[in-house]
């Protein structure tokens, strides 16, 4: 199976993406980038990356109810 990068044509788009992050999280994330030599938005497009290739060939279910969650708000009777 080819790698979804490669099948997409690895940054041939440039979409961008706003995530909000706890302080701890981005604190960590800081961290992380630092000993890695990477930028966070490098992390953050390989975490994306590997989720979508798990999904793809339905390795992992998503932690999150989705089929509970109508236009945005999560449906009240779901979970």
């Amino acid at each position: 199976m080819l790698h979804l990068a490669a099948q997409r044509g690895a940054m041939a788009s440039k979409n961008r993406l706003t995530v909000n992050l706890s302080d701890q999280e981005f604190s960590a994330l800081v961290d992380l980038a630092e000993r890695a030599k990477v930028s966070k938005a490098w992390l953050g497009r390989k975490a994306i990356s590997e989720l979508l290739e798990r999904a793809q060939r339905d390795e992992q279910q998503l932690p999150l109810p989705l089929a509970g969650v109508k236009r945005g708000k999560r449906n009240e009777n779901f979970g």
